[in-house]
């Protein structure tokens, strides 16, 4: 196998497992943890490093998480074994290449690795690639219509969440945030309301929500879960 070959064959490798760690860290997210603990937890998996039991229990304690911990650690298993064997035809290959073509692998390897931290640190390109994996990842989860809820922090029992209203729950067609029950019932809290282009971050109990907007809540998830994804919906 020529160099080129061999300098394209680790690249696409690269963004392929760039791309699945993405890919599981938002199906993660999805069910209710951190992007930093689900990121984790999927590096992990995909390495077979183990984790520590405090971590492991997100992962015991929730029927669909461990359902997806053991398709992580199946495709991670996958993708090793094809690293492997991209690194054994690696160095045969470098091994009998002229000191050129050496420097040209390295070059383009290490070019391939600022582009993927470009992606994963500037943040209009972050937002691109978030939106275009949870899309992946809401039909890979749900199959069917819900309000996708992403956790951006966990406070003890409590979690700040956002709920994309994709499915106007029937607690919120037209009732007012102070009589819909949403915080005197279930306990949470709507910090902002972000409609088309305008936040509110004073949020009244005057004010509604409407389908299309990306609310900010704080509560139990499980609580959150039964309103916004598991109770009944307006339908279309």
């Amino acid at each position: 196998m020529d160099i080129n070959k061999i300098i394209l064959l680790a690249a696409v490798t690269l963004f392929i497992y760039f791309f699945f760690i993405e890919i599981f860290t938002m199906l993660f997210r999805i069910t209710g943890m951190t992007r930093n603990k689900s990121r984790f937890q999927v590096i992990t998996l995909f390495t077979n490093s183990g984790y520590t039991t405090q971590e492991a229990e997100l992962i015991m304690s929730h029927h669909l998480r461990r359902k997806l911990a053991n398709t992580t650690m199946l495709f991670g298993y996958i993708l090793n074994v094809t690293v492997i064997s991209v690194l054994v035809n690696i160095i045969m290959t470098l091994g009998n290449s002229q000191s050129q073509d050496v420097w040209k692998f390295v070059i383009f390897i290490g070019s391939a690795f600022i582009l993927v931290t470009v992606i994963s640190k500037v943040k209009f390109i972050d937002r691109l690639l978030q939106s275009f994996i949870k899309k992946i990842a809401v039909k890979f989860i749900y199959g069917k219509k819900k309000n996708v809820i992403e956790v951006l922090d966990n406070y003890d029992q409590n979690s700040i969440a956002e709920v994309h209203i994709d499915y106007l729950p029937v607690l919120c067609d037209h009732i007012p945030l102070k009589d819909n029950g949403i915080k005197s019932i279930y306990g949470i809290q709507v910090l902002a309301i972000k409609r088309k282009h305008k936040v509110n971050t004073e949020v009244s109990g005057e004010d509604f929500i409407e389908k299309g907007d990306l609310v900010v809540l704080f509560g139990r998830i499980q609580n959150i879960r039964h309103v916004f994804q598991k109770g009944n919906t307006v339908k279309e």
